[in-house]
């Protein structure tokens, strides 16, 4: 039985890798500054039957070139990658994989070996001032950028929806208001009170009902700012809730919505 799920994983992960780029509408040649191609971040953790964490889009390399510090260079090796590799100037270690471990798996006390991770965009957007450091390093071609999370988000769903039925999960943790937006069929207004309210979501694919959480964004919940306190104890109570429902049934939840 694990062979057989385990050889459907390893088909999920070849189509994402060949057909994700053309399923969202991005160049198979789509390339970083110097070459390097921007790849469909597969997941890697691939656990399933407990927890599945949902990611808005990875992350990259950054290194300095020139007097460009933070330049956008190349991929990381997963989602929410916990590697660490010298950008020029200084060894550097990656945020999301750091803060994914410090603030949801050390407080859930789950590896995250025995997880499933992903993100809802697979490829690296460029945000506005990796944009005008590609332009002023003479960088001609179009590029990606996070006006595109939309877009990108929806025109993927069929991905997300079927890595969720593979991990037949019994939580599932969207991070932040654009995760959550998507996957709740909401405004980013709604799905930040959604976060606020810490609570329990049924999230229907099919026939299939999954346990559902939206969480805060993990750098919302590290920046220095009168918001973080808030939005640290929000995360603290939903903690609580998902711990409450690894080890058991609670009868009480909310049916948001049936794809």
């Amino acid at each position: 039985m694990e062979a057989n799920v385990n050889n459907f994983i390893n088909v999920f992960q070849q189509n994402c890798w060949k057909y994700y780029k053309r399923d969202v509408n991005i160049p198979e040649t789509y390339t970083y500054l110097y070459g390097n191609p921007v790849k469909v971040h597969v997941p890697v953790d691939t656990a399933c039957g407990g927890i599945m964490i949902i990611g808005a889009y990875p992350t990259a390399h950054f290194n300095t070139i020139g007097s460009e510090r933070d330049v956008p260079v190349g991929d990381h090796l997963y989602p929410f990658s916990n590697e660490k590799y010298f950008d020029g100037s200084r060894i550097r270690e990656v945020d999301s994989g750091r803060e994914l471990e410090e603030l949801f798996l050390k407080p859930l006390a789950v590896k995250r070996e025995v997880t499933w991770i992903t993100d809802l965009v697979k490829i690296f957007l460029f945000k506005e001032g990796h944009q005008n450091k590609y332009e002023r390093l003479g960088f001609k071609d179009t590029l990606v950028g996070r006006k595109e999370f939309d877009r990108l988000a929806k025109a993927g769903l069929p991905y997300i929806f079927e890595e969720i039925n593979l991990c037949g999960p019994k939580v599932i943790l969207g991070l932040g208001a654009e995760v959550n937006a998507t996957l709740l069929n909401a405004s980013i207004v709604k799905a930040t009170s959604t976060i606020q309210l810490a609570e329990k979501r049924i999230l229907s694919i099919g026939e299939n009902n999954y346990n559902y959480f939206a969480c805060p964004h993990p750098g919302i919940l590290m920046r220095e700012d009168n918001e973080k306190g808030k939005w640290k104890q929000v995360l603290k109570i939903i903690i609580e809730k998902i711990k409450l429902e690894l080890w058991s049934t609670p009868k009480n939840s909310i049916n948001l919505f049936r794809i």
